[in-house]
């Protein structure tokens, strides 16, 4: 691994352990093993490598989920395997990333806003109305009314003033809200199927 990649390998992990603030130079070279005057060769500030971090998160989390939907049978075992790879993402982040980057870094927070308002969004509508023909889910739904509701319950779960760390487990709200979701859209034979899938990963 090149020392730009073990730099940005390590603050990622730094940025989504402790959040984006509270991290400092220092503490980046601390754990790459490197000095600051190795990191600045690379990164003119911190705000660099914050984007930087972020602009490879999303493009990895992009082939994910196009992974996802060009290995998938229908659209119940698309939107069932992206929930499980937006639950790995949400147990591995720390949940005021998403506040720090909105407030502090606004450059990565709008590729961020491009990941979310573009590529999720049309991914996701395109699979419910594939759900919608295929009987799935429901015909009265408006999918791209329902998706941007979707986007914005997940953005809402990292909001502390609304559900607060001591109060709330952060999976557990995902988990209601996505559930909630879910099963406002499924037909009888949509859910007969999802537990399909269900069972499946039981067994397995």
């Amino acid at each position: 691994m090149s020392t730009e990649k073990n730099i940005l390998e390590g603050a990622k992990n730094l940025f989504m352990q402790f959040g984006l603030k509270s991290i400092t130079m220092d503490d980046i070279a601390r754990k790459v093993g490197v000095s600051k005057k190795t990191i600045y060769q690379f990164f003119s500030d911190k705000n660099s490598i914050v984007f930087k971090s972020v602009h490879e998160h999303f493009s990895e989390h992009r082939m994910e989920i196009e992974n996802v939907l060009d290995n998938s049978k229908d659209a119940i075992e698309s939107i069932y395997r992206i929930s499980k790879c937006m639950k790995v993402q949400v147990e591995a982040i720390n949940p005021t990333v998403l506040y720090d980057l909105q407030r502090y870094f606004p450059k990565a927070h709008k590729r961020f806003l491009e990941f979310k308002n573009t590529f999720i969004k049309d991914r996701m509508v395109k699979i419910l109305e594939d759900g919608i023909e295929s009987g799935y889910f429901r015909k009265e739904i408006n999918p791209e009314i329902l998706i941007i509701q979707r986007i914005e319950q997940v953005q809402l779960a990292f909001n502390n003033d609304i559900f607060p760390r001591d109060k709330f487990d952060f999976k557990e709200i995902h988990e209601q809200l996505f559930d909630h979701f879910l099963h406002g859209i499924l037909t009888v034979k949509g859910k007969q199927k999802y537990n399909q899938y269900l069972n499946e990963e039981q067994d397995a």
